[in-house]
């Protein structure tokens, strides 16, 4: 009784939730705002009256490939609605009556995408329901600003870890543009899924294998033969229609692709339409999201160019995934395949846009960037090295989660044993990818601190030699003098920062290396204030020069001193640094230089000091 209470509870506190979604009181809206694409068709998007899906209607909008586009274009076909973020949905569905892009007429073609929804207003999180025996639970980082993708690993492999599937799931708390430092989501046992499983199918006349519910939505079925003859009357259009199926055809086979590839999907959907409730209770086993979809391009924009046996010379364009950028390439008119482009602008939307991060970075960036001395480009080869090594672990990682789904659908008649070992087998692969990246990351980060190290001195070297030379001219130039002391000054400065920094981002990861390192750290910012103030000193020895600036340089060491008093304040308070770690900061030195004496700098021993 108390859990069917707490039960009740927890959905009155949901549907409450739910009913406080803001909207334009202006517009009566009978479904979420959404919007899909599919590269080749013009945009669609959801009449938020009817619930009907409907085509751009600029007649020009197609396949957007930023979140920041996909924004727009939600603002753009709900004007009146205030559209303030997106989101990817949760499940594919099928879409139909596409139009082709710059056509007047058009098929009735379904494809299953996976929408958008477009958020109005204030965010406010998904109302979950909780069926019986299944757990509410959630997740919140807030050093982490995470995609959808994430987000929905990190649910599921929070059920896995209870031993239950994910049910449902929701996103928490924007930091982004489709982007979210938390999710709340619903765990299940198995038992209880296959009870909600057997529910959705009473009443069914369909006789289709639940286990269609991953292959139906998998690459393969993209290639399946057709149970079902395809409808030909379509082809027997006017002989307008015919011309310009030849002059769209891209693999040269004499049929137009998307039109080949629509009657595939109409045989699909013949099925999905006895199948999608069901679908939609199944969602440990329908995993169809930005992966899946992935995987889809991957296998089209990945394949070599084909000229094909036919000797036309059509100029086509190709996705080069090692580059990520397309290449022009002559087509036989028939046979190839279906890396195969009209135009570059074509190529790159589909297999650029599309997937951003699919085009590996260059192997050796890392080790190009470890192996090569240092140099004034500092700062942009550690960020490329950095991006390429990020870039390599995310594939391995996309890698990894892949064969986890695939041994998971595998496993699902195994005893509860062997799925578990199937977990641990995947949670330990992951957690060695993370362990590998870790110590490539510090790797990185070592080699990027004592290179901006090295830099730091040689610039606060030059601008020390420059101020003094100065000084020793004869006769010395006031002006210059001042204006050379203040480069030195910087220099010292940016040292300085550097010091704070890496102390901040240690303090950050490492508390107790950082309690450790916090006495050299201090010392280093003394021995930076002594050297600064022995070389203002100098100055005292030339008293033309000396009289002339006095002022000048004053106020210039107050400030230098009032902004390392509030430096060491704030280093030593025992207060944590706020904020996302990250090993890209320039701001970062090794430790091992500094003495290890605690010398603290005492108020007296900063500031403009005459000999």
């Amino acid at each position: 009784m108390g859990e069917f209470t707490a039960f009740l509870l927890l959905l009155v506190a949901t549907l409450t939730l739910s009913s406080e979604v803001p909207a334009d009181d202006s517009v009566d809206m009978q479904t979420e705002p959404q919007v899909a694409m599919f590269c080749g068709k013009l945009n669609m998007h959801i009449n938020v009256q009817s619930g009907k899906w409907e085509s751009d209607p600029s007649g020009t909008k197609s396949c957007i490939g930023t979140k920041e586009g996909i924004l727009q274009y939600c603002q753009e076909v709900y004007p009146e609605l205030q559209i303030t973020n997106v989101v990817e949905a949760n499940q594919p569905i099928s879409i139909e009556d596409w139009c082709k892009k710059g056509r007047k007429q058009y098929r009735s073609h379904t494809h299953i995408v996976v929408p958008y929804r477009c958020l109005v207003g204030e965010f406010v999180s998904d109302a979950l329901l909780v069926p019986d025996k299944c757990k509410f639970l959630h997740q919140e980082r807030m050093d982490q600003c995470e995609s959808h993708l994430h987000w929905h690993t990190v649910a599921k492999e929070s059920c896995g870890d209870r031993s239950m599937n994910l049910h449902d799931y929701g996103m928490l708390l924007p930091c982004g543009i489709d982007r979210f430092r938390g999710v709340e989501f619903v765990c299940c046992p198995a038992e209880a899924e296959r009870e909600a499983d057997s529910a959705e199918l009473e009443g069914e006349e369909s006789d289709v294998w639940w286990g269609g519910a991953e292959t139906e939505y998998s690459d393969n079925s993209m290639t399946r033969p057709a149970e079902t003859e395809p409808a030909t009357t379509e082809d027997d259009e006017d002989e307008d229609e015919e011309t310009e199926t030849f002059e769209r055809d891209e693999n040269g086979d004499g049929d137009e692709d998307d039109d080949e590839d629509d009657d595939e999907d109409d045989v699909i959907d013949e099925r999905d339409s006895d199948e999608r409730s069901a679908n939609i209770a199944m969602t440990t086993t329908t995993t169809t999201t930005t992966e899946s979809v992935e995987e889809v391009v991957r296998a089209v924009c990945w394949a070599r160019a084909v000229s094909g046996p036919c000797h036309a010379m059509l100029e086509r364009w190709y996705f080069l995934p090692e580059k990520g950028s397309c290449a022009r390439f002559l087509f036989g008119g028939c046979g190839g395949n279906r890396n195969n482009f009209d135009s570059e602008e074509y190529c790159l939307a589909v297999c650029s846009n599309s997937l951003p991060t699919m085009a590996p970075s260059p192997p050796d960036a890392v080790n190009h960037y470890l192996e090569a001395p240092g140099d004034d480009n500092e700062h942009s080869d550690f960020q490329k090295a950095k991006e390429s090594l990020e870039a390599k672990h995310r594939e391995k990682m996309s890698q990894v989660m892949r064969e986890w789904e695939e041994a998971e659908r595998q496993a699902k008649k195994l005893p509860r044993a062997d799925k578990k070992a199937v977990i641990q087998h995947f949670q330990e692969k992951v957690e060695a990818l993370e362990r590998e990246a870790a110590g490539e990351r510090q790797q990185l980060v070592e080699t990027h601190m004592a290179r901006v190290e090295a830099l730091l001195n040689s610039h606060r070297r030059l601008a020390l030699e420059n101020y003094l030379s100065s000084l020793q001219a004869n006769p010395p130039r006031a002006r210059q003098v001042l204006t050379l002391l203040k480069k030195y000054v910087r220099a010292e400065q940016k040292d300085r920062q550097h010091t704070l920094k890496h102390y901040e981002h240690v303090r950050t990861v490492d508390p107790k290396k950082a309690a450790q390192i916090r006495p050299q750290v201090l010392t280093h910012l003394r021995v930076i204030d002594e050297r600064m103030n022995q070389s203002v000193g100098l100055l005292f020895k030339v008293p033309s020069v000396a009289n002339e600036l006095q002022s000048q340089v004053s106020v210039l060491m107050q400030r230098v001193q009032a902004e390392l008093s509030q430096q060491v304040s704030s280093l030593q308070s025992d207060g944590r640094v706020d904020g996302r770690v990250s090993y890209g900061n320039d701001a970062l030195m090794p430790d091992q230089a500094y003495s290890s004496a605690p010398m603290e700098p005492g108020p007296g021993r900063t500031g403009l000091r005459p000999p």
